[in-house]
């Protein structure tokens, strides 16, 4: 028997959201286009359909219910009308909220979502409160704002079909309207409004009022319908006339849920976080002209791919059936396929660049280059030989151009350097102040951390591996490095006094905070037990409430709710299931419990919030973090971390385990 796994993920939210483009809707499965409640002040949704990586909200248009509604108590003036959200709930293509009007006699049940793909339906049940005999009788409005640029209104009657045109696309929405205006001015249309008539002759105009004649006896109810498509009107039309929806949701997302492997679960908390990761990872699936079908990094803010997300690419799209490994060779053959010719390999690819991953390449930024481990879980999969043929060369140029810019040409250590904390991806973690922006007065032009340590003995173990499977004989050489690479990470790296990785600054001071960038080597396995057996203590001050401190309380630069200086990310989750996994297995429930607050403490999975205290973390700059994140610093790390626990050590190059 199939389970209702779409009813299980269902999240309730309220008004106070950090941000609203966690309780998304896409538009079609694998479209940029997505829909957003718009403030909870009002009755409505925000549309965005840009390609562009962004922190700011720029919805491309707006649609708006029942702000407005004509005549009030006194039978002559336009009402203000004040409503309040009884209920909101969230479930996979589908909002539901019960609207309480307290001004006038109605309630409202609100459904919107995506059943038909590339458009969205909308449905509002008006329910008369009123007492006998007292009947309902007003117009209600909807207004329609579009923010991009100028629009021209063009209405087909006999198909209740509004057609908005803009500057380089269209919007086609179907309701039951009784009338509808374009208005030059938000003061025209208020004009109008103050008469309760909408005129009949606006065509052009960036604001759009449809009005709705409601006249209830009390305890009836009338629906209103809206079907929405940025595609084409027969979408538009198509979900306007669509039965049965949410048995159409709940079936078409239950078929693939119940179509993903998954582990034995030891309770219901676990299975419910595991395919909310999963949902929060198909929201991300996306189809490009340029690149196919692919997975990216965050729907609502970083719109491409990121160098460090691989892992996490890997994982998931390798246990899904409905994609298979497809998605991770693309994305492995798209960062080599615009690999320099000095072997640099960027740092992300966003959407919009004209040559892929040239905004991070203009400064020479990597991130951590997981890509070699990658590529042989990959082959692992998939026995894929000839891929890993074209891409071993590739890997040994970038390799070469790691040892030349992050270490040949600093202090030579058998370790790779950063040139800023951007390099890793743990943008500026507190010990990498100093290489990014300068602390206390001092500005570093390098530093070598435990990840890029840690990520060179990985790089060189993985193509060891390679070289085996190519058999080519150059196996012997990787495996040299590596071990070259391993005994300087304990001999430069480790800090006796404090029992942890430290990271070596350019004046050869060795900083040690105990925090995310020391957990690699753990989570690497390359640690020997007996140091592993002296970190425990400092391991049990990065377990928190919600998640794995990135940096632990009391240490130097740590701040509770800044980004990676001290607050939990999925990565950090992550790096510290395996490395209980590896080292302290009787720590493992702990981690998770840890996880499991961290992913039910909002709707959606965001990148980072406070360990101890759940409050969604701010970047350097203000900026809250990020929902809806597909990668390493979200549901895909997330997803990983629980598949741990349960025995499937995701981080593992040995090829039975991958």
């Amino acid at each position: 028997m199939k389970e209702d796994v779409w009813k299980l993920v269902k999240e309730d939210f309220d008004e106070k959201i950090p941000r609203r483009t966690a309780i998304l809707i896409k538009e079609g499965d694998c479209s940029p286009s997505f829909a957003y409640p718009a403030e909870f002040s009002s009755i409505g949704y925000l549309f965005d359909y840009r390609k562009n990586t962004t922190y700011d909200e720029s919805p491309a248009f707006s649609i708006k219910f029942g702000e407005y509604s004509f005549p009030d108590l006194t039978g002559k003036n336009l009402s203000k009308n004040t409503f309040y959200c009884e209920k909101m709930e969230y479930f996979p293509s589908l909002i539901k909220r019960k609207v309480i009007f307290s001004n006038t006699g109605i309630e409202a049940e609100e459904k919107f979502g995506q059943v038909i793909d590339n458009s969205f339906f909308w449905e509002i049940n008006l329910t008369c409160k009123n007492h006998p005999p007292y009947i309902f009788d007003r117009k209600f409005y909807t207004i329609i704002s579009v923010n991009a640029g100028e629009s021209k209104a063009k209405v087909y009657p006999d198909k209740n079909l509004l057609e908005i045109k803009m500057e380089n696309k269209k919007i086609f929405i179907a309701s039951n309207f009784d009338d509808c205006a374009a208005y030059k001015t938000i003061d025209g249309y208020f004009k109008d409004l103050g008469k309760g008539k909408i005129r009949k002759d606006g065509k052009e105009g960036n604001h759009i009022l449809l009005g709705y004649r409601v006249k209830l006896r009390p305890g009836e109810s009338k629906k209103l319908k809206f079907g929405i498509s940025t595609y084409s009107k027969e979408k538009a039309l198509k979900s306007f006339r669509v039965k049965n929806y949410e048995n159409k949701i709940r079936n078409k997302w239950n078929n693939w849920f119940n179509s993903l492997p998954h582990p034995k679960f030891s309770s219901e908390l676990d299975r419910k976080a595991y395919y909310k990761c999963w949902w929060v990872i198909k929201l991300n699936y996306y189809y490009d002209k340029r690149y196919g079908k692919t997975v990216i990094e965050a729907l609502p803010v970083y719109r491409g791919y990121w160098q460090w997300a691989l892992p996490a690419v890997q994982w998931h799209t390798s246990l899904n059936p409905e994609v298979g490994s497809s998605f991770m060779k693309k994305l492995l053959d798209l960062f080599l396929k615009y690999q320099r010719k000095d072997g640099y390999v960027t740092h992300a690819i966003y959407l919009d660049e004209k040559i892929p991953g040239e905004r991070w390449a203009r400064g020479n930024i990597i991130q951590t280059p997981h890509i070699p481990w990658v590529c042989l879980r990959y082959y692992y999969n998939t026995k894929d030989i000839e891929s890993l043929k074209r891409w071993y060369p590739k890997l040994v140029n970038y390799y070469n151009y790691l040892n030349k810019s992050r270490d040949e040409n600093f202090l030579r250590l058998h370790l790779w350097a950063i040139i800023t904390s951007y390099d890793t991806g743990i943008d500026t973690t507190s010990a990498f102040q100093r290489v990014t922006y300068g602390e206390n007065g001092k500005k570093e032009k390098f530093c070598y951390p435990a990840i890029f340590a840690a990520e060179r003995c990985r790089y060189e173990q993985a193509m060891g591996k390679i070289s085996g499977i190519l058999r080519n004989k150059e196996e012997g050489f990787w495996f040299k490095e590596a071990e070259v690479t391993k005994r300087q990470v304990d001999n430069i790296l480790w800090d006796k006094k404090k029992k942890w990785y430290g990271v070596l600054h350019e004046n050869k001071e060795l900083d040690t905070r105990i925090g995310v960038d020391g957990l690699f080597p753990f989570a690497y396995e390359i640690t020997e037990r007996k140091k592993a057996g002296l970190t425990r203590n400092n391991f049990v001050k990065l377990i928190g409430k919600y998640g794995i401190y990135t940096v632990a309380p009391g240490e130097k630069g740590f701040y509770k709710g800044t980004y990676w200086r001290g607050p939990s990310w999925s990565t950090s989750c992550a790096l510290a299931m395996v490395s209980a996994h590896n080292y302290y297995p009787d720590l493992l429930k702990r981690v998770k419990n840890a996880l499991m607050n961290f992913i039910f403490k909002y709707p959606s999975i965001w990148e980072c919030m406070g360990a101890g205290t759940g409050e969604i973390a701010r970047g350097d700059s203000g900026m809250m973090a990020t929902p809806v994140v597909a990668s390493n610093v979200g549901a895909g790390e997330a997803l990983g971390a629980i598949l741990v626990y349960y025995g499937e050590n995701v981080f593992s190059i040995k090829e039975g385990e991958a």
